[in-house]
């Protein structure tokens, strides 16, 4: 099994600390396939959010694959347990899929169309989570998945 990961991400990385733990986990995730990492621009003005949401949307939908499974980041979605997620990647995997673009969006947050362009949103938790944490928090958790569909051990 080989998949295809894209990760698009809203603005660029300023911690050296989750750059480097997303850098360790893209290099864990190629044992699995392919990695990308896509930082794209955050507009620079702050006087309109909806504005700089859509400018954002506008970015990233240029960027999604129309062959792959779309995964989007966002309090609005459904939150699932990691081995849940795990199951629901290897029934996609085992279907054929192979491509899985994840979205992670900026400050503001997403503008529904990029909802509106996902299959699946997905919610990591009650708490407010940092959109730069949430970074590394997403690798980790994709590593996990994938880890745990192939039968191996993650740190034990």
């Amino acid at each position: 099994m080989k998949v295809d990961l894209k990760f698009i991400f809203t603005g660029k990385t300023k911690d050296n600390f989750i750059y480097e733990g997303t850098e360790k986990y893209k290099k864990f995730l190629k044992k699995y396939g392919s990695a990308e990492i896509l930082e794209i621009k955050s507009p620079s003005f702050k006087d309109n959010i909806e504005v700089i949401k859509k400018l954002e949307a506008a970015t990233i939908l240029k960027l999604l694959r129309s062959d792959s499974y779309k995964i989007s980041l966002d309090i609005r979605g459904h939150q699932k347990t990691t081995e849940a997620v795990a199951i629901d990647f290897e029934k996609l995997i085992n279907s054929g899929v192979n491509k899985f673009d994840f979205i992670v969006g900026g400050a503001f947050g997403f503008d529904q169309n990029i909802l509106d362009h996902t299959n699946f949103i997905w919610k990591f938790s009650n708490l407010t989570f940092d959109h730069q944490l949430i970074r590394l928090t997403l690798l980790e958790q994709v590593y996990r998945i994938l880890s745990i569909i192939n039968n191996e051990k993650y740190h034990h």
